[in-house]
């Protein structure tokens, strides 16, 4: 299952909660101001037209038109609220002259209906009120578009700061994340280092345990550390006992030879022809050596797992000499291998490895390829830029076989006479070095076996 931060996951949900919010905010503002805005707006309408109708009653019937002429012609700004005072006369038929307007004033002020109403002309929404006493009638109007103005203006007052607020609300939020998040992760950077074995990481642990650790993780950080402690302590008894184990028998196994040594040189001197206690003596000497074998490698392992990184000193090696001088110690335990092997240097190149662990790499993987393969098929050896790869042909792995061949004691087959260390042996130092090794098959058959020469990062 794929993983996902905590503390990302806590800003994203928080932002996420705080816009909906402002948005929210923002439209209930903003349809709350435009009501309000309209009612006011309503209202100036209606109290333009009634201080008008009363400031007109106050004038003789027969002075209303050039008093109001006078007082309009002066009066020539679009944004204003448009105004028409009319009069009505009956004589036989009801007639409505239109006594004074503004200019810019719509030519239909007169037809709209008594009260507020909204209605269109030329294109151009308008927002009116018509009021009527006696003779006389007042028209107030409005352009919608000046109110539409006049909102986006509020709204934009009021949305800066309101966007502004918001952007520092995100950054205060991540600026709190980080800080409260900072133990967490200090850990986390700390316990996921690559380089960083358990003995550290059991120091780390110490050391964070009497600093001042929120309450929430330090559960998490006892009994992360009483199980670092535990496995430590199972891995140090796992390597003692290795160590010691390999030490102990080598000793019996060294005297043990001797004696094997010496039966067969009494045997020789005497001129016996017992052959078959000649043949048993060969093949005892030839099961103490591969024990021998095993019990060294199994103290270079835990050797090799003893040392802390720090230990491994890079020393530059070159890999041709290295896989000439491992060919040569072959012939002395294969001397038909030379026929079968194929070495192509393309590139000359070196390696940051002792010449003593590369040598050990290289013996162990062409022995591997030659051992599992026919004695009539070659193994290619090709040193290539940035890679080394040793390829067989015999009869090859299945997949799932591939993952067991690093793993300690694994077999194809217990016919082997090999004991399943040395591929173990070979990945950790390569890893031990930052360096990586891919097993993959070989088409049509056998096994491909790949040094990648770039250091891991």
């Amino acid at each position: 299952m794929k993983g996902y931060s905590l503390k990302w996951r806590l800003v994203v949900s928080i932002t996420v909660i705080f816009v909906l919010l402002w948005s929210f905010v923002f439209f209930w503002l903003y349809f709350d101001l435009a009501k309000r805005l309209q009612n006011t707006l309503d209202e100036r309408l209606s109290a333009s037209a009634h201080m008008v109708i009363r400031l007109v009653q106050q004038l003789p019937l027969q002075d209303i038109h050039s008093a109001l002429q006078h007082e309009t012609q002066d009066i020539n700004h679009p944004n204003l609220i448009a105004c028409e005072v009319s009069v009505f006369s009956s004589n036989i038929a009801v007639e409505q002259k239109i006594v004074a307007r503004t200019r810019g004033a719509p030519e239909n002020l007169q037809t709209q209906k008594t009260g507020f109403s909204t209605w269109r002309y030329q294109n151009t929404e308008w927002r009116s009120y018509v009021i009527q006493k006696g003779n006389i009638q007042v028209v107030t109007a409005e352009k919608l578009q000046l109110r539409h103005s006049l909102l986006k203006q509020i709204l934009q007052s009021v949305l800066i700061p309101l966007i502004a607020t918001l952007f520092l609300c995100i950054l205060l939020i991540l600026w709190i994340m980080r800080v409260e998040f900072r133990p967490l992760q200090n850990i986390s950077n700390t316990l996921i280092k690559k380089k960083q074995n358990l003995s550290e990481s059991a120091l780390y642990l110490i050391e964070l345990k009497s600093q001042n650790t929120p309450k929430e993780i330090q559960p998490f950080v006892d009994n992360l550390f009483d199980l670092i402690q535990q496995l430590h302590k199972s891995l140090e008894n796992e390597k003692s006992f290795t160590a010691f184990a390999a030490h102990e028998l080598r000793s019996p196994l060294t005297a043990i030879k001797t004696h094997v040594q010496l039966s067969k040189l009494m045997l020789a001197q005497s001129q016996m022809t017992d052959h078959a206690a000649f043949k048993n003596l060969e093949q005892a000497e030839h099961s103490i050596n591969r024990y021998e074998q095993l019990l060294k490698q199994l103290l270079l392992l835990s050797q090799m797992e003893a040392m802390t990184l720090q230990a491994f000193q890079p020393v530059s090696t070159d890999i041709g000499q290295s896989l000439k001088q491992v060919m040569l110690e072959l012939e002395s335990n294969y001397p038909e291998i030379r026929n079968n092997l194929n070495l192509t240097i393309a590139v000359e190149q070196t390696i940051q490895i002792p010449e003593t662990e590369l040598n050990i790499i290289l013996k162990n993987l062409i022995e591997n390829a030659y051992i599992h393969s026919n004695s009539q098929q070659t193994i290619e050896i090709q040193l290539i830029k940035g890679k080394l790869m040793i390829i067989d042909h015999g009869i090859g792995l299945a997949d799932n076989e591939l993952t067991l061949l690093t793993q300690r004691f694994w077999r194809k087959s217990s016919q082997n006479n090999g004991h399943g260390l040395g591929l173990s042996l070979v990945k950790l130092i390569l890893e031990r070095y930052g360096y990586s090794i891919q097993f993959s098959h070989n088409q049509p058959q056998g096994l491909k076996v790949t040094i990648y020469l770039d250091k891991r990062l």
